[in-house]
């Protein structure tokens, strides 16, 4: 008996659920579209613009709640400080000493852009000028500095 009330109550359970699922599968596969939107066209007109209003400032001849004159500041005198001009040195390698013991008579072979010179203290190659000479390096003065190239 307690199987015959659980048939009569789960039958329509399972019939409602199979209706819907069957419409959903139906309703899925048809053809009918759902009426579109029509366009419509607005007047739209775009606002006016105005155009701004333009002014100029006068000069301020005297100070209006003194009563006294104005006085424009003064412009500050800079300092203007010389900026040394970057001097591009030519590319120096000091290639050995070629003979000498005494700082006098040493004789140095020194390559300036690829060319070679025999140099020894006091000449002067291409605007440089050799102040000084040891054994580990050579100062050259090239348009007012000095650099210390050394023996390679």
């Amino acid at each position: 008996m307690k199987n015959k009330k659980n048939i009569k109550i789960l039958l329509p359970i399972v019939i409602f659920i199979w209706g819907i699922l069957i419409y959903k599968i139906v309703d899925a596969f048809s053809n009918d579209e759902p009426p579109m939107a029509t366009k419509t066209v607005s007047n739209f007109i775009a606002p006016k613009v105005q155009q701004k209003e333009t002014f100029a400032l006068l000069t301020i001849e005297s100070d209006p709640f003194l009563g006294t004159l104005y006085r424009s500041p003064k412009k500050q005198k800079g300092t203007s400080k010389r900026r040394k001009q970057e001097i591009i040195w030519p590319t120096i390698a000091c290639q050995g000493i070629v003979s000498g013991k005494t700082a006098k008579s040493r004789v140095y072979i020194l390559q300036v852009n690829g060319q070679q010179y025999l140099v020894k203290k006091g000449d002067t190659i291409l605007q440089m000028k050799v102040l000084k000479s040891t054994k580990e390096a050579i100062k050259l003065k090239y348009k007012g500095q000095t650099k210390i190239v050394p023996i390679m």
